[in-house]
């Protein structure tokens, strides 16, 4: 967690990477017109999306099909943001509210504005991520004065969130507050309970690549005008990076977490040297070529100045633990819930989980070949895999059949939407994307378009290498993973969330457990309905999957509450999760620094527990694809608060 609620697409990652997120393709865009990315909310609290462009005559950007809208009322609706006073007509589709629930709602609205209008002026690169353009050119201050403000800031919001009148509030409005709040106590424990900007090194140099890649990875304005705001961004880099170097406190820094954090830097000089230089090459104008290079040359020279300062300066002097502790993991865990989960609980659920996917893995072996180990035939697996050429093309017709067996088996109601699109991964992030999908952010109105990207086999591969690269692409797998990130997975969370009538908090903030837990509970949900038609590849395929993300529940609580080392952790993924040694060192080390990676595991979970609980109280009227659309109607809210919406006073309160 670089900075404090720091968010990131779900990618497949080759186990011993470390990168940035997926990214889409740099070409160039057509018709731009910068303009101050005014945010809006409705009088119900409804995100408002900004009126197109006038374009004068100029043809626009062609971009793949907008979510359809929803017919409704218009009403009248102001607010004040990023210094730019914007009068709307709105639709909403909720319902007229009480004069009370008016009050209620336009101060949650005043604060929720406030807080995001403020969030996005001390991380400029956070806004540009998530579509907000009028910081582009900035990179923020970091001082400590300016992390002490900032955390008086986030006080004040939640002073602001509990001074509501809860009676004023719809019961929409209160889960919103409450997503907002959890949200803003998680920015607050990074900054000052385990404050990230002291203990992380790597929070300098992936703030300076993050603010960059954020320009280069969508095309929402011509090539040139995102050259100048990278040229911007980076003339301010040697001074964060310089900034950094004061602000860390060495005693208190990790030596494991310093040393990953030096490597990530190696892969920030990359980036920078090789990927930003290539991304803005096609750029003619050779006044602003000349900045970059200059500018650029600087950043490189900072890193490595930087580099050379973790290695010779914090990393033999480090001698921070990296465990939360039990107090501090549990919090997080409430946080991330929205509940109080013990994490005894959490441990036991998992090590449950563990037992009955192992079970399921070995059993889906012994059926395909009882002559071999489970592990074995794990691997033969790698030997039905596309060729290097029909990689791409098989990925696109497999996404074509996940679509249409959803539909045929009316798993749930698809938007309307192209199939997503399969592409080859860029060039930097080739060497550690697996698979990935991609979108905009959530606030992002001049690119519409999402990727699918899957990574070719190397240019430069000997035909050894090819056919071992291939391996991972193996079709059963391949598959598992296209139902996780695209059909029902992120992709399909992704169009749900377009073309509803989403808050503007629930439209911002994400939660783990429930994204990550959504994709997680696609890939049994789909095996069970009939993928695969029954071939016991695919529930070992699913299987394996699945036992990998249970043994991050319990490395991930061990390694922070019951002092588990890496070894330990290492030892635990590979003996009873059949992973590899390599891959099983790197998901062991990633719990460090990711402590709630268990979240896939307990949202699944989560999940399977509502299904059940919604079945219940349905009777004969429940459907799978009522449930379903009923789940990802509402953005990505915590499992807990997603109960209420669908149970009502059905609901027990009980998750697992």
């Amino acid at each position: 967690m670089k900075r404090p609620k720091r968010r990131s697409p779900s990618s497949q990652r080759r186990p011993l990477a470390s990168s940035t997120n997926a990214s889409t393709r740099l070409a160039s865009a057509g018709f731009w017109k910068r303009r101050s990315s005014v945010v809006s909310i409705a009088p119900s609290g409804e995100w408002v999306a900004p009126p197109a462009p006038a374009t004068a005559g100029m043809k626009p950007v062609t971009r793949s099909s907008s979510p359809h809208k929803r017919g409704f009322a218009a009403t009248l609706a102001s607010c004040v943001i990023a210094g730019v006073c914007a009068c709307l007509l709105v639709a909403s589709a909720r319902p007229v509210v009480s004069s009370a629930d008016e009050s209620g709602q336009t101060a949650l609205n005043d604060i929720t504005l406030r807080y995001y209008q403020e969030t996005w002026r001390f991380a400029p690169d956070e806004a540009t991520s998530i579509g907000v353009h009028t910081h582009d050119m900035e990179l923020g201050s970091y001082t400590p004065r300016d992390f002490q403000r900032e955390g008086d800031r986030l006080r004040s919001i939640l002073e602001s969130l509990a001074n509501l009148d809860e009676d004023t509030l719809s019961r929409d409005s209160r889960i919103d507050r409450m997503i907002l709040e959890n949200s803003v106590r998680e920015r607050l424990f990074y900054l000052r309970d385990v404050p990230s900007w002291r203990r992380d090194p790597g929070y300098y140099s992936s703030t300076a690549a993050g603010a960059v890649y954020s320009l280069m990875a969508w095309n929402f304005a011509p090539l040139q005008h995102r050259l100048s705001d990278v040229i911007a961004r980076e003339q301010k880099i040697p001074g964060l990076l310089a900034q950094g170097r004061r602000n860390l406190d060495v005693p208190n820094v990790a030596r494991i977490v310093a040393t990953f954090a030096a490597k990530d830097v190696d892969g920030a000089i990359a980036f920078f040297s090789h990927d930003v230089p290539l991304a803005f090459a096609a750029v003619k104008d050779a006044r602003l070529q000349s900045q970059f290079r200059a500018a650029n040359a600087r950043v490189v020279q900072a890193l490595r100045g930087y580099n050379d300062f973790l290695r010779r300066s914090v990393i033999p002097k480090a001698g921070g633990r990296y465990a939360l502790g039990a107090q501090r993991f549990a919090y997080l865990v409430d946080l991330e819930t929205a509940a109080h989960v013990p994490v005894s609980r959490l441990l036991s659920v998992g090590e449950a989980a563990l037992a009955r996917d192992r079970a399921a893995f070995v059993a889906a072996a012994r059926n395909i070949d009882p002559h071999r180990s489970p592990s074995q035939v794990y691997a033969a697996l790698g030997k039905d895999h596309p060729t290097a050429s029909r990689l791409l093309p098989e990925a696109q017709q497999q996404l074509e059949g996940l679509a249409k067996f959803i539909r045929d088996r009316r798993i749930l109601d698809l938007p309307d939407a192209p199939v997503a699109r399969v592409v080859a991964t860029p060039p930097f992030e080739a060497s550690t994307t697996f698979a990935a999908f991609d979108a905009p952010g959530p606030l992002e109105h001049n690119v519409r378009q999402t990727y699918y990207y899957v990574t070719p086999v190397p240019h430069d591969a000997t035909r050894q290498q090819a056919e071992e690269f291939l391996t991972s692409y193996n079709r059963p797998e391949l598959t598992i993973v296209s139902v996780h990130e695209i059909y029902p997975g992120h992709y399909t969370n992704y169009l749900f969330n377009q073309q509803s009538k989403l808050s503007l908090i629930r439209r911002l903030e994400w939660n783990g457990a429930f994204s990550e837990g959504w994709a997680h509970y696609s890939e049994q949900m789909m095996v069970e309905e009939g993928l695969g038609k029954g071939n016991p590849r695919y529930r070992l395929a699913q299987s394996s999957e699945a036992l990998l993300r249970d043994c991050r529940l319990i490395v991930g609580i061990k390694e922070h509450t019951q002092n588990m080392t890496v070894d330990q952790g290492t030892k635990i993924f590979m003996d009873r999760c059949f992973q590899t040694r390599g891959t099983a060192y790197a998901e062991t080390v990633r719990g460090i620094t990711d402590a709630l990676y268990g979240h896939y595991t307990w949202g699944k979970l989560m999940l399977l527990k509502l299904r059940a609980d919604y079945r219940k109280a349905l009777g004969p009227r429940f459907t799978l694809a009522r449930f379903h659309d009923a789940v990802l109607a509402h953005g990505d809210p915590p499992i807990a608060l997603l109960r209420k919406l669908l149970l009502g006073s059905r609901d027990d309160g009980s998750l697992l």
